[in-house]
Order: structure tokens, then C-alpha cells, then sequence
């Protein structure tokens, strides 16, 4: 049923269950230009920002204007205690709904809209299927989803999934794709786009200074430990001289986690019978040295651009204030090891992880093998590939799906 004033027309009533009571559901426009409508719904916990819970990410900012270009207007709801926080020309944020049959039915014949978007792993039984009933195409995206366990029913689980029931499947990495097959998904509506990724501008460097560098490390096996904690020195010593029993040329380039610590990690290090060099005292790393250590953050830009392997420190052990953001190396060409402890970048992580861009270790016992196996040139172009694609995608990814959806209204092969 169209309420007043017709589909983009205020929403100011009950969207419940006709034999729920009836409660006040703040009011709420939708978009008024032209172009079809599309109800983008986000999960639980996704798009969330740690300093503003009704604020959207930078990456679904991209998708949403990806899709504005794609000539489709949008409303916005989220699975949160707050809409999301817009601003966008043609998109609008509106109170969603839940969960429950009745309030899902009335908020779509209200709307009419040409489709739905979910955003991330959740997956609204109630709404696919009354979208699907409707003839409505839902689309999900931006969804890391993983296998059942083997003890499940898998031809049960195939019946009762409502993967059967959506139009398109855009899916961020290889085993979400499996999972979702495994679940029931038409092979011929899964799509794997990678991850929204937001396009980051690289750190600046000193080119001058990064060519005489390179000269001095030509001929030898090179590698980066990144903001690393005194908690995690122990573990990057054993892997430098785990390195240097295979490669006596061996150089280890050290960034402090904190640079009142250099000292004491230069102390700890020379102990164990590493010969070091350090930068802040314009040392130089002659020959002799194995441990370049460095104190500068600003110089980032610089190492990344040297290591074709970078250790991300913080990610072994806390505290992780320190900790960097972990498509800096990436957007440079650098393979990139870390730990399970991810802070402020459980998103960041779980992308290069689920595109094969990252190699996780639990424990700092892993360290050394995984250093010495990613020193090789193959291993580490690899994953340096890798993480490259999906530093740079981002954009890429955004306009596919938004293509996708349009495609997908208007009745052609997405």
C-alpha cells in the first residue's frame, strides 16, 4: 500500500504487524529525484565507526556515490540504535524496520523499491522472502560468510537457506564464494568482486634517499619490522637470525613500536649477537650489520617501499596504540606477516586476509618460519600482488556493484 503523497512521499506511519499494537516510527523521506529506488540495509556491526556509531564508513560513502552514478536513488537503514549518518545528495537515512514479517512487508509496500542491498553476513530470512515474493531482487554484498560445520545437514541447510533466494551474490573473497555454493547458492549468481576497499593515498618518501638506500641493500635479503613492542622483540630476534642462518647478508630494518625504546631494543639485540646500526645516530648499515634501526614514523614511507616483507609489530603483543594501519604497506608493494591481535584494524586485516594479501601467525613462535618462507621472491610477490589489487580496487569494486544492482533493475545479465 502507497501512503499519501505516493512512493517518495513522506513515511510518517507504523510500519508493525496489523495485529502488533501500533508504535510511533519516527518520521522519514524518501529520496525525490529520479532514477529507481534502492533500499540499501546494513548489518549488525558493519560500517560501524569507533568514533561515531551513526556515522558511515568512507567505503560505503564510495559505494553509496558509485551508485548515484548509476543513476539510483537510495535509502539507507542500518541494523544500529541509530540511522546512519548521510549527508548525501539522493541518499537518505531511514529507521529500519527489524526483523519481523509484518513491519518488513508494510516498509516494502510503502517503499517499492526496484531493490534491496544488504550489506555484510546478515541475512534477513523475513525480508528475502517477502522481497522474493514480491518479485524484488535482493543483492548481497560486502558478506564474509563461512561454511557450516561438516555435522550439519548440508541438503537441510540448502532447503531452508535464503542464499536460494537472492537475485545476485557479490562476495569479497574465494571462501565466501564456497560457502555460499555449499549453502545453496546458484553458482551462476555468485560473483567474486573482492572488497570495498577505500583508495588511500601512499606515504610520501625521500626518492633520493630510497635509491641510495636500495644501493646500499642490493644483493641482500631484506625485510621490515614494523612498530614493534619490546613484548615482541624476543620473537623478531629469533626470526632475524633464523633469516641470517640461511642469508648471512640478512638485513633487518627495526621500527620501535615507541622510540624511547630504541636503546634498549638496540641493547637486546646486540646480546643476542646481531650487529646493529642505528639511523638516529647516522650510523650507516655497512656490511657488517644485520639490524637497521630506525626511530622516524615518518619515514614509513620509505621502508615500505624497500622491504618486499614487512612484519606489522603490535599484532604479537599489546598494547596496540601504536599499531599502523595495515594497507600502508600494502598500497607499497610489500608482503605483509602479522599476529592475531588486530586493534583498530579488524577490517583492514580480515580484507587482506580474505583476498590471500596477508599471512597470519597465531603466536610468536610462528614468526621466524613465516619470515623465511615469505623472503622468497615468489612467496612474497605473491602476496604483494595480491594485496596490491585490493588496495587499489576499492574504487573498482564500488562501481561493479553498482552496475550490478542497476543491471539487475533493469533486467540484464549483471
Amino acid at each position: 500500500m502507497t501512503p499519501p503523497g505516493g512512493m517518495r512521499g513522506l513515511i510518517g506511519r507504523w510500519l508493525g504487524d496489523p495485529a502488533s499494537p501500533a508504535a510511533p516510527l519516527p518520521e522519514f523521506a524518501l529520496p525525490t529525484g529520479e532514477g529507481p529506488l534502492v533500499w540499501m540495509r546494513i548489518g549488525a556491526g558493519h560500517g560501524q565507526s569507533a568514533a561515531d556509531d551513526t556515522a558511515l564508513p568512507p567505503t560505503l560513502i564510495q559505494l553509496l556515490m558509485q551508485m548515484r552514478r548509476a543513476g539510483l536513488q537510495i535509502a539507507v537503514s542500518r541494523v544500529a540504535d541509530s540511522p546512519a549518518d548521510i549527508g548525501t545528495r539522493g541518499v537518505v537515512a531511514i529507521p529500519d524496520p527489524g526483523t519481523e514479517a509484518g513491519p518488513l512487508s508494510t516498509c516494502l509496500d510503502a517503499m517499492e523499491p526496484r531493490a534491496v542491498l544488504l550489506i555484510g553476513p546478515d541475512l534477513p530470512a523475513a525480508l528475502i522472502g517477502a522481497a522474493h515474493d514480491r518479485g524484488i531482487p535482493v543483492i548481497l554484498t560486502e558478506a564474509r560468510l563461512s561454511a557450516p560445520p561438516q555435522r550439519w545437514s548440508l541438503p537441510g541447510l540448502r532447503r531452508r537457506s535464503p542464499l536460494t533466494q537472492l537475485s545476485l551474490l557479490l562476495l569479497p573473497d574465494l571462501a565466501s564464494r564456497d560457502a555460499a555454493l555449499s549453502l545453496g547458492a546458484d553458482d551462476a549468481r555468485v560473483e567474486v568482486t573482492g572488497p570495498i576497499t577505500l583508495t588511500r593515498e601512499p606515504l610520501h618518501h625521500n626518492e633520493a634517499e630510497r635509491q641510495s638506500l636500495a644501493e646500499a641493500f642490493q644483493g641482500r635479503q631484506l625485510w621490515l619490522a614494523s612498530t614493534v613492542n619490546m613484548a615482541e622483540l624476543e620473537a623478531v630476534i629469533a626470526a632475524q637470525l633464523t633469516v641470517l642462518s640461511y642469508s648471512h647478508r640478512a638485513m633487518l630494518i627495526l621500527m620501535p613500536a615507541d622510540p624511547r625504546g630504541t636503546d634498549a631494543m638496540a641493547e637486546a639485540m646486540t646480546e643476542a649477537g646481531l650487529v646493529v646500526a642505528q639511523r638516529s645516530l647516522d650510523e650507516d648499515p655497512t656490511e657488517e650489520v644485520n639490524v637497521y634501526l630506525v626511530d622516524d614514523s615518518f619515514e614509513m614511507g620509505l621502508w615500505y617501499r624497500l622491504a618486499p616483507l614487512c612484519f606489522m609489530g603490535t599484532t604479537l603483543a599489546g598494547p596496540t596504540e601504536a599499531a599502523r594501519d595495515p594497507f600502508e604497506a600494502a598500497s607499497l608493494g610489500s608482503a605483509v606477516i602479522h599476529g592475531p591481535q588486530d586493534g583498530a584494524y579488524g577490517a583492514e586485516w580480515a580484507q587482506l586476509d580474505g583476498a590471500g594479501a596477508a599471512r597470519r601467525i597465531e603466536d610468536a613462535t610462528a614468526l621466524p618460519q613465516a619470515v623465511l618462507t615469505l623472503l622468497a621472491p615468489d612467496q612474497a610477490a605473491l602476496l604483494a600482488s595480491n594485496a596490491w589489487a585490493v588496495s587499489t580496487g576499492g574504487a573498482g569494486v564500488a562501481n561493479r556493484i553498482a552496475h550490478a544492482i542497476r543491471d539487475t533493475i533493469q533486467g540484464e545479465p549483471a
